[in-house]
């Protein structure tokens, strides 16, 4: 009941799902539900060395879609007697040492959708530091859903029977893209990218999103 349930809700408000049975229990959790949303292929393209104001709406519009549906699932599977966490779609958790230090960002959420969206085998890390879907690529957002019903595990994507079309090379396209020269092939550094993002477009909304990267790795694709 709940399995067929759980797969007639995604696959009405999610363009691909997956779940696995996690190595390390996450807070008790074993089983973790990955989804994903693709963005507008149309809003992307318009991405020319900022983000445009219809990408900066779009990108929030979407994770709020993602949190509902996390939402949403996690309420059938409470309907069903299981227990649900959900990870909000874009969220950074600072870390404070004691009581009289000042916040420090981490630029990390409780936890990686990126990692678990991995995990669920719907695609890989690219040299961005975007998770590249294999149908979709970068142009995506994810959730991520952590419960203790075992059944998730038949929630299988349909789309990783397909051929992969989307993949990282490491042809630095992004790299050379990125405003912030915060890609690397050392790495990627967040600090350097969210500090450009706020300085630079906050003509655009509160400076929160950029896109550029997914713009060229769309491209080069």
């Amino acid at each position: 009941m709940v399995l067929d349930e759980l797969k007639f809700f995604l696959e009405n408000n999610v363009s691909d799902f997956a779940a696995v049975e996690l190595d390390e229990p996450f807070k008790g959790y074993k089983y973790v539900i990955s989804m994903v949303i693709k963005l507008s292929d149309g809003v992307i393209s318009e991405i020319e060395g900022e983000p445009t104001h219809t990408y900066f709406h779009h990108y929030r519009s979407v994770n709020r879609l993602l949190d509902d549906a996390a939402h949403k699932t996690g309420m059938i599977l409470q309907r069903n007697g299981y227990d649900f966490y959900p990870i909000a779609a874009s969220q950074s958790v600072n870390e404070k040492k004691d009581k009289r230090s000042e916040m420090k960002p981490t630029f990390a959420g409780v936890y990686s959708h990126k990692k678990s969206a991995c995990l669920c085998g719907l695609g890989e890390m690219g040299l961005n530091n975007l998770f590249i879907h294999r149908k979709f690529g970068a142009a995506v957002r994810l959730s991520t859903v952590f419960t203790n019903c075992p059944e998730v595990l038949e929630l299988k994507s349909k789309i990783a029977d397909e051929e992969k079309i989307f993949s990282c090379d490491n042809c630095g396209l992004c790299a050379k893209k990125c405003p912030a020269g915060a890609i690397t092939a050392d790495g990627f550094d967040p600090k350097k990218c969210s500090d450009y993002m706020k300085n630079a477009f906050q003509h655009i909304g509160r400076g929160a999103v950029c896109g550029v990267c997914i713009k060229s790795c769309m491209k080069k694709a």
